[in-house]
């Protein structure tokens, strides 16, 4: 193999879901935020639309933010069922981490657009997801690369006015996602991956 590429296969390999994290910072606050504003400046989006949003929280910010993820799910559980099943694992994975990265689709570009090219209408919310998932994936190598350890969490959908609120984000931002990270406290193991037959195929002719 290429160095070129043995370099980029090993980002792919020290990006990992990672869920036993501790409130120390690896790198600098301010390098953090340069890898946020690389992805949200390099990575291509639908027509130049740039829909995708992020918000950065750390210290306070990203304590009250998991403390709300934790109200808003007994809300919606129960004490008792978020005592037995989640707790531990939001304390532990996700808040016990030094910030969390929350991202959303400003959704007036995709309607926007839709009104613009109603031909293609029908792609542009299709569009709008897929390049939430590949300024994700930038975010998530980035902060690998910065040495920190972080997951994707999707506790997305249960009461996202809230979440909007509490970061003073228009209701126009569809919340997405969110990425707590921290240092690694271990490295989780790996998850078995499908033989490469089965989910690649060739064709050359």
């Amino acid at each position: 193999m290429d160095n070129k590429l043995k370099i980029v296969e090993g980002m792919m390999r020290k990006r990992h879901s990672e869920y036993a994290l501790a409130p120390e910072w690896v790198a600098t606050q301010e390098e953090v935020e340069e890898v946020l504003a690389g992805v949200l400046n390099l990575i291509p989006t639908h027509y130049n639309t740039q829909p995708v949003r992020m918000v950065l929280l750390t210290g306070d910010a990203h304590k009250r933010h998991w403390k709300l993820i934790e109200q808003i799910l007994i809300d919606r559980i129960g004490e008792e069922r978020y005592n037995k099943a989640t707790r531990a694992k939001i304390e532990g994975s996700f808040a016990s981490g030094v910030g969390t990265v929350v991202f959303f689709d400003d959704t007036t570009v995709t309607k926007k657009m839709m009104e613009d090219f109603p031909s293609y209408a029908h792609n542009f919310p299709r569009w709008a997801h897929q390049v939430q998932g590949s300024h994700q994936y930038g975010v998530w190598l980035g902060l690998s690369a910065l040495g920190f350890g972080a997951s994707l969490q999707h506790y997305i959908g249960m009461d996202d006015d809230k979440v909007r609120e509490q970061l003073g984000v228009p209701h126009e931002w569809d919340f997405v996602a969110h990425m707590p990270f921290g240092k690694m406290l271990k490295r989780s193991p790996d998850l078995p991956k499908k033989p490469i037959d089965e989910v690649l195929k060739v064709i050359n002719d």
